[in-house]
């Protein structure tokens, strides 16, 4: 046996010794026959398996997981394992995902983020933006779309400059009132629920709007004739 494992304090157990499912006491050490669960966390969902964050029985229905010191604007995934006797590892449980908003704050349970979001630039230095929701592994479905501007000043996620209500898993979009021509926008598109708040996503897109280009075409006709 590694000595690694035989580091736990008198009445207790380190992290190394609960993997294995030992403990000592008074010189002696014992096997938990039935095993255990460990608790391991990862921030974006990149796993850390070097540090175990809590152990609890195998028919305890709930473990006190303490010293967690989760910055805000983070997003955190909590798994466990079962250990058997011999320390050998199942595979992960399906993740707890925990975000930590701006305020520090946890919201439990959000709707996914968006994907796939583009601006376009429209006549009259108006953009429209593109994005889709999908709900595959959701937690809860969302209540809609918070749309946030920064012209130059920095992102307000206290105030959004649009809300686009939810229309189920499919393409979403919005399109701006006229702009400054020539400045450079940037946005970003939260999802939003009313009793679990909003994702913290901060990827954005940028566009410059073009007040002086061409009007989109018109008066575009066809015939068809079968030849």
């Amino acid at each position: 046996m590694e000595a690694k494992f035989f580091d736990s304090l008198f009445g207790g157990d380190s992290a190394k010794g609960v993997k294995l499912c030992m403990g000592i006491t008074e010189g002696d050490f014992w096997s938990r026959p039935a095993g255990c669960h460990t608790i391991y966390r990862g921030q974006d969902g990149k796993m850390d398996y070097d540090n175990i964050q809590a152990a609890m029985d195998l028919n305890a229905a709930d473990v006190a997981i303490l010293a967690q010191d989760l910055p805000p604007n983070t997003i955190w995934h909590y798994i466990r394992r079962r250990c058997g006797d011999c320390g050998l590892e199942s595979p992960d449980s399906p993740a707890c995902i925990i975000i930590i908003n701006s305020d520090g704050d946890m919201i439990a349970s959000t709707p996914n983020v968006v994907k796939h979001l583009t601006a376009v630039q429209l006549s009259g230095g108006r953009l429209k933006l593109r994005w889709h929701y999908y709900g595959t592994t959701e937690e809860v479905k969302p209540t809609g779309f918070k749309i946030f501007m920064d012209s130059g000043s920095g992102f307000d996620f206290g105030t959004p400059d649009a809300i686009v209500s939810y229309r189920g898993a499919i393409e979403h979009s919005w399109t701006s009132p006229a702009l400054v021509h020539g400045q450079r926008y940037k946005f970003i598109v939260r999802s939003y629920t009313e009793n679990a708040g909003q994702t913290i996503n901060t990827n954005y897109v940028a566009a410059l709007a073009d007040a002086l280009g061409p009007p989109a075409a018109s008066g575009l006709m066809i015939d068809w004739a079968e030849q």
